[in-house]
């Protein structure tokens, strides 16, 4: 099966993109809440508040989901290929971090590992 194909790793990247937004969004809304702060702009409130809550109701999708994938990856019998799917999908390390926390393993091999670790959490995401 091609990599890119598999229904386990499409869900393990929407945490990703999960990541990615909310991070943005963040930052955003940072940008807004200075921007009403040194304006004394009350005019904005309603829409930070609004983006607030958007806010809040990604981290909360988020959430579920990284725990539904924390059980998934739980699951599986390989303790490394965890370990790489857990800090590369839950907590979002870069592939230097990846293979420094597990064992000080090259990068490639970091790859490697994740490549069959992808198989093995699609057998448990696809129920077989």
């Amino acid at each position: 099966m091609v990599k890119n194909e598999l229904k386990g790793k499409a869900f393990l990247n929407c945490l990703l993109k999960y990541e990615t937004e909310i991070n943005e969004k963040t930052a955003e809304l940072a940008y807004w809440k200075e921007q009403s702060a040194l304006q004394g702009n009350e005019t904005l409130a309603e829409d930070i508040r609004m983006r607030e809550m958007e806010l809040q109701n990604l981290i909360a999708s988020m959430t579920e989901k990284k725990l539904t994938a924390t059980r998934l990856i739980d699951s599986m019998s390989d303790p490394v290929g965890r370990a790489v799917l857990r800090r590369r999908y839950i907590l979002c390390d870069t592939w230097a971090k990846i293979a420094s926390a597990c064992g000080r393993m090259s990068e490639r091999n970091a790859h490697y590992i994740h490549d069959q670790a992808l198989l093995d959490f699609e057998k448990i995401f696809c129920g077989g």
